[in-house]
């Protein structure tokens, strides 16, 4: 008989949908957990309201593990975060967010500069140094945001890094038929994850993506994201007259994602900031080579350009097509 494990676990962080970054890690984590045999439960922090602050406190009460994991580079995010810590016990932290160490530093520079450490004060109030305290172990998934959170005075004694990766499970992903035939019509085929947010890079990836079309005539880019700017994306694509070759996947499952990828010649992650992206490290989990800005922190297999150069990028995606013709 299965031993039975004691443990209960309240993962606190947004759940899918939308497959973020950050979600899809709670969501594969939960998975991780229950297989273990692990009690295991999810409070979603993109549904927030009286429900889930009384949910909190239930779970806490009930002698539940908080472990939260949030960006770490907004007010919102460090509130809800600061609600766990009060009333949890031994909670655990996780930061994941490229942005972070810049909020944490007080930085408002241009996204993609990494903060020097010591040289700028840290947030306004203080109000990120106050809730750290209340946690007994805090995550961060790259060294900038430790480097930032020991800047501001919290203890390194309490802080280790751990990359959000969880090696994906093996298999045939199915692919939806109508997507399948648009990638079999194109060659080479990219593929790209984002939210339609400034620091993504979309508008930087279509002026890329329209400079190698001139090499590269029958290419395809599958975007796998949502976000309230998708509509003026969609107008950017036209405008630049890559309708045919950019696809608009949305927000799609897990599943469908690793199946965009696992077909794809090259990921794409242009990303102004990063943390330490699950999306690059899952493509390359699945033998696909990835072109990625050089932001945050990147795997040695990562071919990297210069974040916000559209003539290193595209010189850096020929190279890994012609890696990948060679593979």
């Amino acid at each position: 008989m299965k031993p039975v494990n004691k443990q209960k676990i309240l993962l606190v962080g947004p759940y899918p949908p939308p497959h973020g970054g950050i979600s899809t890690h709670v969501a594969e984590l939960e998975r991780q957990w229950r297989d273990a045999g692990v009690r295991c439960r999810v409070l979603d922090t993109g549904r927030v309201g009286m429900r889930f602050f009384a949910g909190v406190v239930r779970f806490a009460c009930a002698g539940w593990t908080l472990h939260v994991h949030t960006n770490g580079h907004n007010r919102k995010s460090w509130v809800l975060a600061g609600i766990c810590g009060l009333v949890g016990r031994s909670p655990v932290l996780t930061l994941h967010s490229g942005m972070a160490p810049a909020y944490l530093l007080g930085a408002g520079g241009r996204l993609g500069n990494p903060p020097q450490a010591g040289s700028l004060p840290h947030n306004g109030d203080g109000l990120p140094y106050w809730i750290c305290k209340s946690f007994k172990r805090i995550v961060c998934v790259n060294a900038a945001i430790r480097d930032a959170l020991v800047a501001i005075g919290v203890p390194e004694k309490k802080l280790e890094i751990k990359p959000a990766f969880i090696e994906p499970q093996r298999g045939e992903f199915p692919l939806n038929p109508l997507l399948r035939a648009w990638m079999g019509r194109h060659s080479p085929v990219f593929s790209t994850t984002l939210f339609f947010r400034p620091e993504y890079g979309f508008e930087f990836l279509v002026s890329a993506l329209a400079k190698l079309r001139r090499t590269h005539p029958s290419l395809g880019c599958v975007v796998m994201g949502s976000g309230e700017e998708q509509g003026n994306a969609e107008r950017l694509v036209r405008e630049s007259g890559l309708q045919d070759n950019i696809f608009f996947a949305g927000d799609v499952s897990h599943e469908s994602c690793l199946a965009v990828m696992s077909r794809s010649d090259v990921f794409l992650r242009p990303t102004f900031a990063d943390g330490d992206s699950v999306s690059v490290r899952e493509a390359l989990a699945l033998g696909v080579p990835v072109v990625a800005s050089r932001v945050g922190t990147r795997p040695d297999d990562a071919i990297l350009f210069e974040a916000g150069d559209r003539e290193d990028l595209c010189a850096r995606v020929e190279q890994a097509l012609k890696q990948h013709v060679i593979a």
